[in-house]
């Protein structure tokens, strides 16, 4: 059973379940407006249920009514603009069609007809969503940085391999012999964190400037 089909079937309960005794149940007057505010939202339920459609929210936001004339479909809008609830209109084909597509839209109407369990299921899968979205961005945020760091690390450590093969290494500062030995110790650390573990620390400019020093005397020593 798709979502939409499923929806409907809690709006139709909710209809059996109204007491029609209560109001006019639907009833309008001769300006078209409703005799009170109960009948306003049977009316959309019925109406929901006969030419609606919403898509399963863990695919997209998107609430729909298939109106079969224009004038009609002004009224419904006109009427749900009072409620702060803004369908927009495209006609597709020989339909009128009023929608929605923001999350809290299709949430205040849900619960403007009195369905609240669904705006509330609504708001969790979005809230679901947008933890997993979040989690998938910091994830691939973090192996993005992870990839950066490792290809500056192998370059450094390439570099500092270079000079200790030609000889070079005791030619080298205090400094620049402090920083070589810690990025060999620790390949998987930072600029940052190099410096954080340097004596006395390092800036994590103060660490870039010494590995480009080490980088270009590795180059000099290559040519």
């Amino acid at each position: 059973m798709s979502y939409s089909n499923k929806v409907k079937e809690i709006i139709a309960e909710k209809a059996r379940e109204t007491d029609v005794n209560k109001c006019c149940a639907g009833i309008k007057t001769n300006d078209g407006d409703f005799l009170c505010g109960n009948c306003a939202k049977a009316f959309f339920r019925e109406l929901f249920l006969s030419s609606g459609n919403i898509s399963d929210p863990k695919d997209a936001y998107h609430l729909e009514f298939a109106i079969s004339d224009k004038e009609t479909a002004e009224k419904i809008k006109n009427i749900l603009d009072r409620e702060n609830i803004f369908l927009k209109y495209i006609k597709r084909r020989n339909k009128h069609i009023l929608y929605l597509k923001s999350s809290e839209q299709i949430e205040d109407f849900l619960y403007y007809i009195d369905i609240p369990k669904v705006s509330f299921d609504l708001m969790e899968t979005k809230i679901l969503k947008d933890v997993r979205n979040n989690a998938n961005r910091v994830t691939n945020f973090e192996h993005a940085n992870l990839g950066k760091i490792s290809e500056a690390s192998a370059r450094q450590i390439e570099a500092i391999n270079l000079i200790i093969e030609k000889g070079a290494f005791d030619s080298l500062s205090a400094e620049l012999k402090q920083t070589s030995r810690l990025r060999l110790e620790n390949i998987e650390m930072s600029i940052e964190e190099i410096g954080r573990i340097s004596e006395p620390p390092v800036s994590k400019s103060g660490i870039k400037h010494r590995m480009k020093k080490i980088i270009n005397t590795a180059e000099e020593l290559r040519r």
